[in-house]
C-alpha cells in the first residue's frame, strides 16, 4: 500500500456505508483490505460520516486519508453558499481519483462520487442513481452487508481474498487500556469477561436485567467482568445501575473507542448485542457471543471467533416500533433468548 502522495500512484476514494455507527465503519474494513491487496501500489482515501469513523480508521495502514463528509455541502440551499460548496469539492477534484467505490446505497453519495470527478464510479444502482455511476449491478440483499461491499470489487473485475473485518490498534491504545484495567483492579491473573449491554436503539437489545444476571453469575464464579459502553450510554442505566460487586468493573465512558477495542481483545470472551462493539470484537479476533434479531442475519460480524444467537420469529426485516412501540416490553426475538442458554454458551466458549 502506497501511503505517500505520489502523483503517479493509482488513487481510489471509498465512500463508506453511510451510517454513523461503529458497526457501519467496521463492516467496511474487509473491503478496504481487499482493495489494497488488489492494488498494493495505490493510495486509498476513505469517507466516513461521524468522528468515531475517523478514530476507528486512524491506525489502518491501508488508508491514506480519512475524510469526515459534511452532507450539508450536498444539499440544496442550506447554510453553505454555492461558492463554499464548490470550495469543499475542489480538494477532492484536485486528486483526480482513478476510481470511487460507493459502498453506501444513497443517491446523494453517488452524486458526491460524480462531483469528485472520479474517472470510474462503482456502486449499486439503488434509488435510480445508476446514471451517476460507471459500473453498477444488483445489490445482493441476501448476503451479509460486508460481502455486499466486497461484491463491488467483483463488479470492477477484482478478486475477493477474504471477508472478515479488522480494527488496528497502536501500542499506545493497548497500553492505555491495560493501565485503566489495572487501575480498576484487573490483574494479569484474572480471566476477563466483557459485557456490552447497549445499542443505539435499546429496544433492539437483550435487556439490561439479563446482562446484569450474566454479570453476577460470572462474578460469582471468580471472573472479572467488564461493563463497556460510551459516556452517553450511562443515562440508559440510571434506574438500573451496574451491579455493585468487586469483580464487576464499570468502564462505561472511561475508554476511547480504540482502548475499548483493546480491552475486548484482552478479554477471554465478549458478550454483546448486534451493535458496534460486537463488530469490534470480531474485528480484533476476540471470542464473542452476539445476541441478535432478524436483521442480524445479514449484519452479523464476519469472524471465525464470533458465535451468534438469533431466534427464528418469522419476521421479515425488523419494525420494532410496530412490534413493541415504546412500551418497554422486549420484542419476542430477544425475550426468546434465555439467560441459562447465554451462560451455557459463554461457558462453552471459555472452556
Amino acid at each position: 500500500m502506497n501511503s505517500g502522495n505520489s502523483a503517479s500512484a493509482t488513487a481510489y476514494l471509498v465512500i463508506g456505508f453511510g451510517g454513523k455507527g461503529v458497526g457501519d465503519v467496521v463492516a467496511c474494513t474487509a473491503f478496504i483490505r481487499n482493495l489494497a491487496r488488489n492494488e498494493p501500489d495505490s493510495v486509498i482515501d476513505f469517507v466516513v460520516f461521524s468522528p468515531v469513523g475517523v478514530e476507528l480508521l486512524r491506525q489502518n495502514p491501508y488508508v491514506r486519508n480519512t475524510y469526515l463528509l459534511d452532507m450539508d455541502y450536498l444539499r440544496m440551499g442550506g447554510r453553505y453558499s454555492w461558492r463554499e460548496k464548490l470550495g469543499y469539492l475542489r480538494p477532492f477534484r484536485r486528486v483526480r481519483y482513478d476510481g470511487c467505490y460507493v459502498l453506501s446505497t444513497k443517491l446523494r453519495h453517488a452524486l458526491f462520487a460524480f462531483l469528485t470527478g472520479a474517472r470510474e464510479r462503482i456502486g449499486y444502482a439503488n434509488y435510480h442513481r445508476g446514471f451517476l455511476l460507471t459500473k453498477t449491478g444488483r445489490e445482493p440483499l441476501e448476503k451479509n452487508v460486508a460481502e455486499r461491499f466486497l461484491d463491488l470489487l467483483g463488479l470492477d473485475g477484482k478478486p475477493i481474498f477474504d471477508n472478515h473485518g479488522e480494527v488496528f490498534l497502536s501500542d499506545r491504545e493497548i497500553a492505555g487500556a491495560h493501565r485503566i484495567l489495572q487501575e480498576h483492579g484487573v490483574s494479569a491473573d484474572d480471566v476477563v469477561v466483557a459485557l456490552a449491554p447497549f445499542a443505539a436503539d435499546m429496544r433492539r437489545t437483550w435487556g439490561i436485567d439479563n446482562f446484569w444476571e450474566v454479570a453476577r453469575h460470572f462474578a460469582g464464579q471468580g471472573y472479572k467482568v467488564l461493563i463497556l459502553g460510551a459516556s452517553h450510554d450511562r443515562e440508559k442505566i440510571e434506574s438500573n445501575p451496574v451491579p455493585n460487586a468487586p469483580e464487576i468493573v464499570d468502564l462505561i465512558g472511561r475508554l476511547t473507542i480504540l482502548e475499548t477495542a483493546a480491552a475486548i481483545r484482552y478479554s477471554a470472551v465478549f458478550l454483546g448485542n448486534d451493535s458496534g462493539l460486537g463488530h469490534i470484537a470480531g474485528a480484533v479476533g476476540a471470542k464473542a457471543l452476539v445476541l441478535g434479531y432478524e436483521v442480524t442475519r445479514v449484519w452479523y460480524p464476519i469472524a471465525p471467533t464470533v458465535t451468534t444467537i438469533i431466534k427464528d420469529t418469522g419476521c421479515n426485516g425488523c419494525n420494532v416500533q410496530k412490534c413493541v412501540g415504546n412500551s418497554g416490553a422486549a420484542p419476542v426475538c430477544f425475550s426468546s433468548i434465555k439467560a441459562d442458554e447465554v451462560v451455557r454458551t459463554l461457558t462453552e466458549i471459555l472452556a
